[in-house]
């Protein structure tokens, strides 16, 4: 896979404003690459078996980027931007969540699969990538991983990035690394007054882990990603309406009983629950129908 190829890069990041990504801090007039590296960070969790410090060598030797392995959070890949003097380590506006496609159809099963998208939405990095890798046609999976990879890009905006094996894989987050490296080159000095600023890498671990156990609007995101229709997008507007099963129930009975009201309720309060799921939590709540 070329480079041209990641055109995510091009989504949403045009012009100033909240369409710039988050940048790390710039002193007046330094270049981006004069002031930071820019290193691939991969989870020490990572399964790439005995190939790991291959797949590290690699990397760095055909792309000549730095590459390091760390316990991340949350996600397999970031990036961050490592200031050259203070050594101050900013996270990149990135995350990879990568996926074999025996690994996706078991997550499917289980339901890791939604949970595991919940949490990297929301870990405060706005360009959310997926990469499955590998052949599902002799899994006889293909169906739902073509399906998997649909709802994922087109109806929860992540990237969705298909490799054939660890050679592609590699390959792809070199690729990757060279076009956010370009990016940020390209646009460091037009947004990093005007944007948000990134987070540090201690910050993101805390974002992530605190609290380390679930909040109740957490599992209440959960339990609505089990209702039919309700994507993860869909879920995590409705948390923002209402953060628990309670507060939403009685939101649902100041509607004195008026069926057709209460279905359409959460349709009417936000363009990302259609009417199908609007009417699906409902029921779900109220246990009718």
């Amino acid at each position: 896979m070329g480079s041209a190829e990641f055109t995510m890069l091009d989504k949403d990041t045009g012009g100033m404003g909240n369409s710039i990504l988050a940048m790390p801090p710039r002193l007046s007039n330094e270049k981006f690459l004069e002031a930071y590296e820019v290193v691939l960070i991969l989870d020490d969790r990572e399964i790439f078996g005995s190939r790991g410090k291959r797949v590290v060598g690699n990397i760095h030797s055909k792309f000549h980027v730095p590459v390091e392995i760390k316990r991340l959070p949350v996600g397999d890949g970031i990036w961050i931007a490592r200031h050259r003097r203070s050594h101050t380590e900013y996270v990149l506006d990135f995350i990879v969540e990568r996926k074999s496609v025996t690994d996706l159809v078991s997550s499917i099963r289980d339901s890791r699969y939604k949970d595991q998208k919940l949490r990297l939405k929301k870990c405060g990095l706005r360009k959310l990538i997926y990469l499955v890798e590998g052949d599902p046609n002799p899994l006889g999976a293909s169906e739902s991983i073509k399906t998997a990879c649909f709802t994922t890009e087109i109806l929860e905006g992540f990237d969705v990035q298909r490799t054939t094996g660890y050679s592609d894989t590699e390959s792809t987050y070199g690729h990757l690394t060279l076009s956010i490296i370009d990016y940020y080159s390209t646009n460091f000095s037009i947004g990093a007054n005007t944007c948000r600023v990134c987070l540090t890498y201690d910050e993101f671990v805390k974002k992530c882990c605190d609290p380390k156990k679930l909040t109740v609007s957490d599992i209440f995101a959960l339990q609505l990603m089990q209702v039919p229709q309700v994507t993860e997008e869909t879920a995590i507007a409705v948390i923002e309406l209402y953060p628990t099963l309670v507060s939403l129930a009685r939101a649902y009975s100041m509607l004195d009983g008026d069926t057709p009201a209460q279905e359409k309720m959460l349709n009417m309060k936000s363009k990302m629950v259609n009417a199908g799921a609007s009417r699906n939590i409902f029921k779900l709540v109220w246990g009718e129908g």
